[in-house]
């Protein structure tokens, strides 16, 4: 049995709870949600304090990236990672490139009262985005990867976000998002709090 450490509110533990609801894991949640009082028998086990974080086989694994791929090579059916070595890590490259372009964006218009700028950068962002995912069905490749689940949780918060980005303007970041959306796997992820954004 999996033990899964994670935060309702957060991105990072929501590509984790995909990834396990994709593999059709048993797992057992301990939601925290207050990251200014994480309680001390977490912090025994992950002095870090970061979420999620995974326990399997008594093993302690904490950072998303590194957790999923984990959890791909450990259960490896269904797949979640392109078959040759050239498709993995262009896999690889398209989760850095999200976790370090995207992400950043939404968590900084988050954070600020004047929304009007990091806004900007997201709609610059989206227009790119939108452009690549014209003439493709998955990030990577003809396959659901890692990649796709790590972009997923940003665009569901994104998306929710109605009265600061209209995503109807991006027809080809839509089709994209419903295709993520509309997996069962997606739905079984969501926390109660995600489910009421």
């Amino acid at each position: 049995m999996i033990t899964l450490y994670s935060n309702p509110r957060c991105a990072d533990s929501h590509k984790t709870r995909i990834v396990l609801a994709e593999k059709e894991l048993p797992v057992t949640t301990i939601d925290l949600d207050d990251m200014d009082k994480l309680p001390k028998e977490f912090l025994k086990l992950n002095p870090y304090g970061k979420l999620p974080t995974v326990i399997d086989r008594d093993i302690v694994f904490f950072e998303p990236t590194i957790v999923n791929e984990y959890l791909d090579e450990r259960y490896p059916h269904p797949p979640l990672k392109p078959g040759s070595p050239a498709e993995r890590a262009k896999m690889r490259l398209a989760v850095k490139h999200i976790e370090d372009e995207i992400y950043p964006l939404y968590f900084n218009w988050e954070r600020v009262k004047k929304k009007s700028e990091p806004m900007k950068k997201i709609r610059v962002y989206l227009d790119s985005l939108n452009s690549y995912l014209e003439n493709v069905t998955w990030f990577v490749s003809d396959q659901y990867t890692l990649a796709d689940i790590t972009l997923a949780p940003a665009l569901f918060r994104l998306r929710n976000m109605a009265h600061s980005v209209d995503m109807h303007q991006w027809k080809h970041l839509c089709n994209y998002s419903d295709r993520l959306f509309d997996r069962p796997a997606f739905a079984h992820s969501l926390s109660d709090y995600e489910e009421n954004l």
